[in-house]
């Protein structure tokens, strides 16, 4: 239970230190191009291109990249009540670029684990906390899963290429010689490669 207890606890201080590494990760900035290359805008064309809604959502997300990281740089600093606020203003970011597609699940979880740490004081409801996320997270996992297989089962094409899947297998392990010098394995990929796209196939 102990040693549980120390892996959480390191896991939730490697979710803070992620976050300080998080925007220069997340935010490339695009390459300069050569002065003589391409000319300089004119302001209308700035002004036009920062009025687009793709420079509106980049904006939001470099907004909320700064959010977090000036939180948890000051979280230990601020009075408790700021610090719940804003943390809960984080979890509703964290859920819609979840929910959008913005924030992978692993992204997702290192962000949670490091609230949990910055707003909760008790290292045992800490470790609480964060094997809730851990378990709500695998669960979720099951069950896209369990979503994924169902619909594999249904797919007419995914049943054709399983049935010509364990076919292809047994006919290249009983090969005693491999075409075109290709090693067993690399002929096994190519044959089951042509089976997926003669099954996927219009």
């Amino acid at each position: 239970m102990k040693a549980m207890f120390v892996a959480l606890v390191v896991l939730a201080g490697l979710a803070v230190a992620v976050m300080y590494l998080w925007p220069a990760k997340w935010i490339a900035p695009p390459s300069a191009p050569a002065a003589s290359a391409m000319p300089a805008p004119s302001s209308a064309a700035r002004d036009a291109l920062q009025a687009t809604p793709q420079a509106q959502v980049h904006r939001d997300r470099q907004r909320f990249e700064a959010d977090a990281k000036d939180f948890f740089a000051r979280a230990p600093s601020l009075r408790a009540v700021e610090r719940s606020e804003r943390a809960d203003a984080l979890t509703r970011q964290i859920d819609r670029y979840e929910a959008e597609g913005g924030l992978s699940a692993g992204e997702a979880v290192l962000l949670r684990t490091a609230l949990v740490q910055a707003t909760i004081e008790d290292p045992a409801r800490q470790a609480e906390e964060v094997a809730a996320i851990a378990d709500r997270y695998r669960t979720h996992a099951d069950q896209r899963m369990a979503a994924f297989a169902a619909q594999q089962a249904n797919d007419p094409h995914f049943q054709s290429y399983k049935a010509r899947e364990a076919q292809v297998v047994a006919e290249v392990m009983a090969m005693t010689s491999i075409p075109a010098g290709l090693t067993r394995d690399q002929y096994l990929r190519q044959r089951l490669q042509e089976e997926r796209e003669r099954a996927y196939a219009p």
